[in-house]
């Protein structure tokens, strides 16, 4: 009796305590539920989208011309006229400035009258040259007529040559005169004009044929044995024929009247001339042969070796002088003149615009002082400094876009052109230089201007987009929360008929609890490129039109 008494008691006991855990269950997620609402209220979600994605990397640079150049004095003086502005284009060697001739130190006076004197020596250096190179020449044709006049028979068979060429050449200018001064006769007359006569009825005849085919061609009805393709084939050969015996008349007509025409004064001047020329060579021929006939005399020899000798002596007296080490040592002093001259005015070094003028007539000046800054502006680039946490994503080739602080609401194009190989730390921070050029660079866009550049790194037209501050970080993954009702996710959902519940469904419905509205689900996703509001999911479980949190709170996520 006892004993159950004690159960009746235990089991009572144990009754209220269930009750007094349901009721505690039931008031803390009834606590629950409302700091969530609360939370929930707070939230803001997004939905997932595709569209196009740019990468970019940020950095900041200074822009510079391609080539640019200070100009400054190399002597002291007055400045005694300044030929260009600022803004001014100008081009290689163009004379910018000068100095007054007066004002200039003493040494580049001088340099005048050493230029003078420096030139003259080069040109009688030059000179001995010229006459070095004639002594040889005088010593070569020396020795070369010396020995003609040993060995006669080389020098005699030349002259017999000569003597049968002119005979030729004579005979030739001689019977072209003859015809041109000897009238034709009258049989060569008689013959030419026959053959006027002759082509002459030929024609006729030929027209007439030509003629009658023509109307045989023309004709609308043939008889059945002619052929209107012979007949045109005989009408096409008719006329040939015909304008060749026009051709043939006319150039015998033209034969005819030149024959009876007395010889042109210019053609018969001409052959004149060219017989008296044949007959002067002939003259001149002989007149070598009996020179070098019998040989030469003793007194000939002994006059060509007397001018052997004295072209010997003439060589041995130049061929010394001047050695190489005598006109680059004249030719040292001449360039030393001319620039110590070309001090006293500035010109530029290559072609360019004046982008400073910092002197003006009159002014004195010093050796080393600014006149000129010149600038190629015809490219221009931007030096960037991008960190070494970037640096390995930059390649030469890459698009960028460039804005200005001083040019308000406008972009520009530029390329990366070069990526340094080698790092600078500055303050603990390592940094690599990169070069962009201008592609669409304006008046606007001046050196020294500051610029910020974005560097495109990659691009994908249709990317499946996340908001960056939409990703978390979760047991070393990345992930999204998904927002949504938990029947969709069937993790929260009670037993339903035909459909079995959610794994926490059924607890929440047996304490008396409905299944939540909304529920957060962490999603794992893999992250490809990004940009500063973007990134692209390569990875994981989300989908297009999927809604997610922007915000994640975590008290409401733990």
């Amino acid at each position: 009796m006892k004993n159950k008494s004690n159960r009746k008691k235990f089991f009572t006991i144990i009754s209220a305590a269930l009750i007094l855990i349901v009721i505690g269950i039931i008031a803390v997620r009834a606590v629950t539920q409302r700091q969530a609402s609360a939370l929930l209220e707070g939230l803001e979600t997004i939905t997932v989208e595709r569209g196009p994605l740019i990468s970019f990397i940020e950095a900041d640079g200074v822009v510079r011309s391609e080539q640019n150049a200070i100009l400054v004095w190399e002597t002291s003086g007055e400045v005694s006229e300044v030929l260009v502005e600022a803004g001014d284009r100008v081009t290689n060697d163009q004379l910018l400035a000068s100095l007054d001739q007066t004002s200039l130190p003493s040494a580049v006076i001088l340099a005048g009258a050493d230029l003078v004197s420096a030139q003259q020596a080069l040109d009688d250096l030059f000179n001995s040259q010229m006459q070095q190179a004639q002594a040889q020449k005088a010593v070569e044709d020396a020795q070369q007529a010396l020995e003609d006049a040993l060995n006669p028979e080389m020098t005699q068979a030349q002259a017999q040559v000569a003597i049968a060429s002119a005979e030729r050449d004579l005979e030739r200018a001689q019977r072209h005169y003859g015809i041109l001064m000897t009238p034709a006769s009258a049989w060569s007359l008689q013959q030419i004009y026959s053959n006027i006569l002759l082509t002459e009825v030929a024609i006729v005849d030929l027209e007439e044929d030509v003629a009658d085919i023509g109307k045989k061609v023309n004709q609308t009805v043939l008889h059945p044995f002619e052929s209107r393709i012979l007949y045109k084939q005989m009408y096409s050969d008719l006329q040939i024929q015909l304008a060749q015996a026009q051709d043939r008349y006319l150039g015998l007509v033209d034969r005819y009247e030149e024959l009876l025409a007395p010889p042109d004064p210019v053609d018969v001047a001409v052959a004149e001339a060219a017989l008296a020329a044949a007959q002067a060579q002939l003259a001149d021929a002989l007149r070598q042969w009996e020179r070098v006939k019998d040989g030469p005399t003793q007194a000939e020899i002994a006059v060509l070796e007397a001018k052997l000798a004295d072209a010997q002596r003439e060589w041995e007296r130049l061929k010394d002088s001047p050695t190489p080490e005598d006109i680059a040592s004249a030719e040292a002093r001449l360039t030393a003149a001319q620039a110590i001259l070309e001090m006293t005015s500035i010109t530029p070094p290559f072609d360019g615009v004046i982008t400073d003028v910092s002197i003006q007539p009159g002014d004195q000046v010093n050796s080393g002082e600014i006149a000129f800054r010149l600038d190629d502006l015809s490219r221009l680039l931007v030096d960037l400094q991008v960190s070494e946490i970037d640096i390995n994503r930059v390649k030469v080739g890459q698009d960028v876009i460039l804005t200005y602080d001083a040019i308000l609401a406008m972009e520009y194009r530029g390329l990366v052109v070069d990526v340094s190989p080698v790092g600078v730390e500055t303050q603990g921070v390592v940094t690599f230089a990169v070069t962009v050029e201008l592609i669409d660079a304006d008046a606007a866009v001046r050196p020294g201007m500051t610029s910020s550049a974005n560097i495109e790194i990659g691009r994908v037209e249709n990317a499946l987009l996340v908001p960056n501050q939409a990703i978390r970080s979760l047991d070393g993954q990345r992930v999204v929360y998904l927002f949504g009702d938990g029947i969709r996710f069937g993790v929260l959902a009670a037993p339903q008929e035909g459909r079995p519940g959610g794994p926490l469904g059924g607890l929440l419905e047996t304490f008396g609890g409905g299944v939540p509205s909304n529920t957060i689900l962490p999603i794992p996703i893999t992250v490809g490129i990004n940009s500063d509001i973007y990134s692209e999911v390569i990875g994981g479980d989300l989908g297009e039109g999927d809604e997610i949190l922007l915000n994640p709170i975590a008290e409401l996520l733990n």
